[in-house]
């Protein structure tokens, strides 16, 4: 699983959305994490986040990350702005796997490979909010999903939980954890006539670590984004042609970036590589921690 996030009171906004064939109709919702002049806009659909609003340097307040208007226009989506990406975010090469000696085809959607876990990963869900706490000292919303066995080709069922929680002045904290299931990208720098970035970076180190310090100094505002995971993937909006965003904004190639906290690429089919495999009894964890400043 990987956050993608690309940089730039309860809300009653509700949608019906159909899952399962129709046998069940769950609920898709805009919920607000509030504390002071910081706020963070989550939907239960595909755990994404929508927008994040924090001053500048001379107190302006402005949304700093791309997306879109309305929470139809995510649901009809095909691009992967703000959301939760999963059962296996980076590339695949091929979309195979061997696990236990049996091999396992995954849903191809890039080319040869498979990636952000496939189709209908996810990230093109609904998910299921058990808490939801929209002020007071530490706001938080904390989301459901069940993959279900053979789920775009991965083995076993999956139970996962994500945390988005403003843990202190300009602090975002992502928690996720999986259990129950075995469970589970290839590097990329662009292409032929393509600039930008689109690669993966192992990050020093163990544990919960500051993986990357980015600054604007036009408006002055900062991050800082730390991780427990040993890769992260810059991409740096390399594919945006075009897509009309928020306000009508229209956004051009390289109009945002992503910081993707991840496993190794391909790591399923690299055993030397660090495990991805979740089996059962054992616990899956990936955290992350986004500081602003300005």
């Amino acid at each position: 699983m990987a956050r993608a996030l690309v940089f730039l009171v309860l809300l009653c906004l509700v949608a019906s959305a159909l899952v399962c064939g129709g046998e069940a109709r769950k609920m898709v919702g805009v919920y607000v994490l509030k504390k002071g002049d910081f706020s963070v806009k989550v939907t239960n659909w595909g755990a994404t986040i929508m927008s994040i609003i924090l001053p500048d340097g001379k107190g302006n307040l402005a949304d700093v990350v791309l997306g879109k208007d309305t929470l139809a226009e995510y649901v009809n989506d095909t691009a992967y702005f703000g959301p939760l990406s999963g059962r296996v975010a980076q590339r695949m090469a091929r979309g195979r796997f061997v696990l236990d000696g049996k091999v396992y085809h995954t849903y191809i959607n890039d080319g040869r490979n498979a990636i952000h876990g496939g189709h209908r990963g996810f990230s093109k869900v609904i998910w299921t909010v058990k808490e939801y706490v929209a002020g007071g000292d530490s706001p938080y919303i904390t989301l459901y999903y069940r993959s279900f066995d053979g789920e775009q080709g991965f083995p076993g069922d999956l139970d996962v939980y994500a945390t988005y929680q403003v843990s202190s002045p300009y602090a975002l904290s992502i928690l996720t954890n999986a259990t129950d299931a075995p469970a589970l990208g290839v590097p990329v720098m662009g292409g032929k006539g393509v600039r930008g970035y689109d690669i993966n970076y192992v990050i020093d180190g163990d544990g919960m670590r500051k993986v990357a310090a980015v600054r604007d100094g036009a408006s002055g505002r900062a991050l800082q984004l730390w991780a427990n995971q040993p890769a992260m993937q810059l991409y740096t909006g390399n594919g945006l042609n075009g897509t009309k965003g928020k306000g009508g904004v229209v956004y051009r190639q390289y109009g945002g970036f992503c910081l993707e906290t991840q496993a190794y690429p391909d790591a399923v089919n690299h055993p030397e590589f660090p495990s991805v495999t979740v089996r059962p009894g054992q616990v899956y964890k990936h955290d992350m921690l986004l500081k602003f400043s300005f």
